[in-house]
């Protein structure tokens, strides 16, 4: 599995040294920032997966190349236990394909460098539950999967015609999808899937079709999430895609809950074919209740988080005493979720004995029809709130990069608070992060 080297630096054999535990197995070796490891018991180490299984017996020898250019050898008896090193940032795979729905695509220009990079790397579908599409997936890739037994993975499908496929991912050239999720399915390893529904492009009877193929690779396709198309207001030159209108959305959910009466749940109560929270949002329909989500597979990808939210906000509200000391404020949010926030908020504010309410902020950034909180960019809220807020700014983490220090657009939660002149505190967002946040448990910052 060779890393991309239009990713990062030039290749070089092996895996660099980050850093290592100090004192631990590693750096009593000898090991340090920037060694490259070489190999680990004669087999060739390409990235960190190879780093970490290789590592994980019992007994290994270790060769490593220093700074300096030496080459060293050493044995290890760890019984299991880490031997300390931690390698650098993977150089992530890129995705040559050209889908008719990338959302990198519709991003407005001037945004940070690392939002613009396509990844199609079945590192980060093991590690982190992104998606990729097996549309170029190697050999030598496969392999790796089986060996080190890579699972679940998530693969975006889309559909399972072939042509069709091909026209959707921009790529004619892409791998039978059908045929690789068999392959390792018999070896297996569990998928999880995920289609984007493109309204008179796979929908409908096509959306029927495919998952009936797909409910052929049960149990080990484990679920497939079906979420609509996200379009912004930046697709000059893309091919032209509608929107998933309301009507669009119930036809989409009515014949879930036919196939999913169809093809029922897996021994262990796990839905099949599950729908993204926008289809019932879109819908104007209620969140159905949590054994529609069974262990809420694929919350990452917008399945059951509304359902997850509901039931905490329930059991939040049967605590029977609550502190004193709430400070009133302005909770930001994007469009999608402002009916749902406000209900939790009236609620809130009487537990709490102060008032809070939502602004729902509409997305300059992307264009208005993206409609989710993660989406916003910190103009966005400072627009949207502008001369609404009262008393403390409250946002969701949830619209900061993952370092916590930056909108999509670059302003700082700082900057929000000074443009607005609301003191901004930070939230997770969930009811306990939120409850949490108000009075000042664990909160993830304020500005």
């Amino acid at each position: 599995m060779r890393e991309d080297a239009a990713a990062g630096n030039p290749l070089q054999p092996g895996v660099g040294v980050d850093s290592v535990s100090i004192g631990g197995p590693a750096d009593r070796a000898g090991i340090r920032r920037g060694d490259r490891i070489l190999s680990v018991s004669g087999r060739p180490v390409e990235d960190l997966l190879d780093l970490h299984f290789l590592t994980s017996r019992s007994r290994f020898t270790l060769r490593w190349r220093s700074r300096s250019g030496a080459e060293r050898e050493r044995g290890f008896r760890l019984g299991g236990a880490s031997p300390g090193i931690f390698p650098e940032p993977i150089r992530v795979r890129r995705c040559r394909n050209r889908c008719i729905f990338c959302f990198v695509h519709q991003l407005p220009k001037g945004l940070r460098r690392s939002l613009y990079l396509k990844d199609e790397d079945v590192r980060l579908s093991f590690l982190h539950g992104q998606y990729v599409t097996f549309s170029d997936l190697s050999g030598e890739e496969a392999a790796k999967i089986v060996r080190y037994r890579l699972s679940p993975l998530y693969v975006s499908i889309h559909t399972t015609d072939p042509d069709l496929r091909g026209r959707m991912l921009g790529n004619p050239r892409a791998g039978d999808v059908m045929a690789v999720m068999r392959r390792l399915i018999r070896a297996g390893i569990a998928l999880h899937g995920q289609i984007v529904v493109c309204p008179g492009v796979n929908d409908g009877a096509e959306l029927a079709r495919t998952l009936r193929d797909l409910s052929g690779l049960r149990p080990g396709l484990r679920t497939v999430a079906v979420v609509p198309v996200g379009l912004t207001s930046h697709r000059a030159g893309l091919p032209p895609v509608r929107p998933v209108t309301g009507e669009g959305a119930r036809e989409t959910l009515d014949l879930l809950r036919a196939l999913g009466k169809e093809f029922g749940k897996s021994a262990d109560g796990e839905p099949f074919a599950v729908a993204a929270d926008e289809f019932f949002l879109l819908a104007g329909r209620d969140i159905p209740g949590r054994r529609s989500y069974g262990s809420f597979a694929q919350i990452e990808n917008g399945v059951g988080l509304m359902r997850r939210f509901l039931d905490e906000a329930s059991s939040l509200f049967r605590r029977k005493r609550w502190p004193g000391g709430a400070v009133p404020g302005t909770v930001a949010t994007g469009r999608s979720a402002s009916r749902l926030v406000s209900g939790f908020l009236e609620e809130f504010s009487l537990r709490a004995g102060a008032r809070f309410r939502s602004v729902p902020v509409p997305n300059r950034l992307m264009g208005e029809s993206v409609t989710v909180t993660g989406l916003l960019g910190g103009n966005d809220i400072v627009a949207g709130v502008g001369g609404k807020v009262r008393g403390v700014l409250y946002i969701p983490t949830v619209t900061l990069r993952d370092a916590g220090d930056l909108f999509l657009d670059g302003l700082s939660p700082g900057e929000v608070a000074r443009r607005t002149g609301a003191r901004v505190v930070l939230f997770e967002p969930t009811p306990r992060g939120f409850h949490d946040a108000v009075y000042s448990r664990n909160t993830p910052g304020n500005h």
